[in-house]
Order: structure tokens, then C-alpha cells, then sequence
């Protein structure tokens, strides 16, 4: 049983975390988080581990539920004029039971909407009838609307109807995910499907991960992109018990001998990743499918990490399609895309959006944040909007 608090909030928007230089999100993404907590009740959530708001949502279920989110996205928008796509939202789900009465996601998508910035969402749960009214292109949408760079990436675990009701208790059933990718491509709308996390021993059969692969191409899927769960240390025996519970103690020790990789997180050894991601990449070369992998590493040395994309990504961008930039003039209210820009930041060095930090994101190695954006925006807004726009 979940409780909700509602809370004002001045929280701002930012970009990708990165701790000791682990990025391989290629594009910028302002990322939005209507809800600290999530009603979907996956047991294996890393969001479990973090602070904060967060740690009462594990230890108590409590869901905290920013109020106000959408007018602070909005003023906070108001004074930019640089910006990269929404990500709604990464940590909790923005179609979870609570959205129904309160709408924040909904809100928040139509304040980016408002001011011509694509955004993008990731869920477990059905997307609304009235979501996916909101971002297909229309008729009577400009040309130059930033809908052709929204999108949805759906996770599916499992075709098993069973084995998702334990993993992903209170998300959408295994038919109505599909269904999402059937919606989406019937409305000329892009969708990524996620195989994020797979669970060794228990989702990873290759036969299980083919039926994915194929049922999401066969519902309108363009893009697949997939992982191996790691492990947060701080509720590394929350997790472990909860393996134990569900799967039994031959899974257990299973997974105490498999997951022996300290990169942040807890992680599954290299070997064992190499031969899912190998599969996984040629299974979607020959299903004409584009393939990237989401935060995963291995070790070179002590303080070094090398992202797996390198070797086994296939799309220019780690989530399928190519969002640029977005940028207005100041006088104007709307933004749009930077012409000749595929967004992939993390891999520019032609810089032709002319924002020198954000190309490859070096002199930000932390990550970018709300204050990055506004000195983007006052810096080169002069230098780089008449030239561009």
C-alpha cells in the first residue's frame, strides 16, 4: 500500500548525473521528476538507494508528489534560450496510478509543447489515450514543430505474464506494453523498446529475449535498447533477499558469484554481459534493427571505465533517433532545432550549435545543471542565434 504527500518544490531541471566521468548518454536531456517515488513497485529500482525523498519511498512507500512542478518547468524554461529535449522522467514512472489525479506529466509535456521542445518519456505502464494525442504531428502543426523529435521508450522485462507480475507488480500487462508500441507507430510516433534491466537467470534466456525483439518490431519498434541490472550497495541485501524469496536459493548464490564488478554499482561479470549484448546486437542486425546499450561499463583501471556502446552500439545515438539542440532568439517565444545538429553531444567535435560546452561535455564533467543552461543562453545567444536561426 502506497501513501502520497503532496509538496511544493523549487527544484530544478538539469542534465545526466555523471560520476567519475561515466557518461554514455550521447545527447543532452533536461531531466523532469514529477514524483519522487513510484507505485509500479519494481523490487530491483535503483532509485530505491538514493537519499532523500527517496529513502522514505522505500522504507515506507511514501510517494511525494511535486505539486507546482509544471509552473516552476515553466519560469524556469521562460529564462532559457538554449535547451535540450525533456527526459520524463528517469528515476520514477510518469504514468504510475498517481498521474491519473494529479497530471503533472501531462502538464510538464504540454509546457515543453508550448514552447516548441521535443520531450521524451519512459514508462512501464500505459500511455494515455490524450499523451499520444498530445505529441503526434497533426495537420494543422507548424512545419517546423518539435513533435517529430518526441518520443516513448517502453520497458518490457518479460513476455510472461507471470514472472512480470512479480517484477513489475503494478505496471501494465505484457499485451497492453505492446499495445503502447502499436498506438505509438500508429501515430507515426517513434518508440525505443527497453530491455532494461535484464535479470540473469531469470529474463535472460535467449529464446525470451528473441520474442521480445521480434513482437516489439512486429508492433512498429525501431530501436531496442537493453541492460543487465546492476546493483546499488545500499540495498544490495534488499535486492539479494528479494531474489531469494521469488527464485530460490539456487538463484541466490547465483547471483553472489555473478555479481563481483564494482562500477558504481554492483554489476554482473563483464563476461557474462558481453555474450547478452553480443546476442542482443546481432539478433537486432538481422531484424534490421537499430541497437545501443544504457550505462553499461567495464573496468580498464582503477578509476577508469569504458562505456560498452563503443563496441556494441549501432545508432548514432544511444536512444534511436537524433534530436538537436534547440535554441530561440530572444525576442522569440518558441525555439527550434539547430539545423545540421544530430544532438549526439558526447561524440561532437564540429560544435555546430555553437555552444562550446556542450560539445563532448568536458567542461562539465559533473554534468550539466540548471545555471549551465542560463549561462549557455546569455553567453553565446548573441554570437550564435542570428547566425543560425
Amino acid at each position: 500500500m502506497y501513501t502520497y504527500k503532496c509538496v511544493q518544490t523549487a527544484k530544478e531541471l538539469h542534465g545526466w548525473y555523471v560520476v567519475k566521468n561515466r557518461r554514455e548518454c550521447t545527447a543532452e536531456r533536461l531531466l523532469i521528476n514529477p514524483y519522487n517515488g513510484c507505485s509500479v513497485g519494481c523490487f530491483f529500482c535503483y532509485a530505491r538507494a538514493l537519499p532523500g525523498n527517496f529513502e522514505l519511498f522505500h522504507k515506507e512507500n511514501t510517494i511525494f508528489v511535486f505539486e507546482n512542478f509544471p509552473e516552476v518547468v515553466e519560469q524556469q524554461i521562460q529564462n532559457l534560450n538554449v535547451a535540450s529535449c525533456g527526459y520524463l522522467s528517469p528515476v520514477t514512472d510518469p504514468f504510475q496510478e498517481i498521474e491519473s489525479q494529479f497530471q503533472l506529466s501531462k502538464k510538464i509535456i504540454e509546457v515543453f509543447l508550448k514552447y516548441n521542445i521535443p520531450i521524451e518519456f519512459i514508462t512501464k505502464c500505459k500511455i494515455p489515450d490524450e499523451i499520444i494525442q498530445l505529441i503526434k504531428i497533426s495537420d494543422s502543426d507548424d512545419k517546423n514543430t518539435c513533435k517529430k523529435h518526441c518520443f516513448a521508450q517502453v520497458s518490457v522485462l518479460t513476455t510472461n505474464e507471470n514472472l512480470r507480475k512479480i517484477l513489475v507488480p503494478n505496471g501494465a500487462s505484457v499485451d497492453i506494453l505492446f499495445n503502447n508500441f502499436k498506438r505509438l507507430a500508429e501515430n507515426n510516433i517513434f518508440s525505443v523498446c527497453r530491455i532494461d534491466p535484464i535479470l540473469p537467470y531469470i529474463t535472460d534466456k535467449k529464446e525470451d529475449l528473441k520474442e521480445i525483439v521480434f513482437r516489439a518490431k512486429d508492433n512498429g519498434v525501431k530501436h531496442i535498447i537493453a541492460s543487465v541490472m546492476d546493483i546499488p550497495l545500499k540495498i544490495y541485501d534488499y535486492v539479494m533477499q528479494k531474489i531469494k524469496e521469488y527464485f530460490g536459493t539456487s538463484v541466490y548464490y547465483d547471483y553472489k558469484k555473478l555479481y563481483i564488478e564494482k562500477i558504481g554499482y554492483l554489476n554482473a561479470k563483464l563476461d557474462y554481459r558481453m555474450k547478452i549484448f553480443d546476442f542482443l546486437r546481432n539478433l537486432c542486425d538481422k531484424a534490421n534493427l537499430t541497437f545501443a546499450l544504457c550505462m553499461e561499463y567495464r573496468i580498464v583501471d582503477e578509476d577508469t571505465y569504458e562505456g560498452l556502446n563503443k563496441i556494441f552500439m549501432s545508432s548514432t545515438n544511444c536512444e534511436g533517433i537524433d534530436i538537436p539542440i534547440y535554441v530561440r532568439k530572444p525576442t522569440e517565444k518558441k525555439f527550434r532545432a539547430v539545423d545540421s545538429c544530430d544532438g549526439a553531444c558526447l561524440n561532437c567535435v564540429e560544435n555546430k550549435c555553437g555552444i562550446e560546452g556542450l560539445a563532448q561535455g568536458k567542461s562539465y564533467p559533473k554534468g550539466f545543471k540548471l545555471k549551465d543552461y542560463k549561462r549557455f543562453s546569455e553567453k553565446f545567444v548573441e554570437s550564435f542565434t542570428m547566425k543560425l536561426l
